[in-house]
């Protein structure tokens, strides 16, 4: 298992708070699928938006780190439209 860092800039006027961040793990968790090998997720309020720590199974840490992202896309376009862009740290 390997924990994969993102960080979701907020693009939207308002900041979004612990709300927002509960609002992406929500829509994290609920478009994970057992291919995308989600075991757990994190995600807290930053200054520039949501941080976010994914730990999923995968055979090495390229593979988690296009699942989270491939997963995120997915959440992104089904939960919080048009608030974040992706940014991979």
């Amino acid at each position: 298992m390997f924990a994969v860092q993102l960080t979701l800039l907020n693009v939207a006027a308002a900041p979004p708070g612990e709300s927002g961040a509960a609002d992406v793990q929500a829509a994290v968790r609920a478009c994970a699928g057992p291919g995308d090998g989600l075991e757990h997720v994190r995600a807290c309020a930053v200054p520039a938006g949501v941080g976010l720590v994914l730990y999923v199974r995968a055979p090495d840490r390229t593979v988690a780190g296009l699942r989270a992202q491939a997963l995120l896309d997915r959440a992104l376009a089904a939960g919080p439209e048009g608030r974040y862009a992706l940014a991979m740290v």
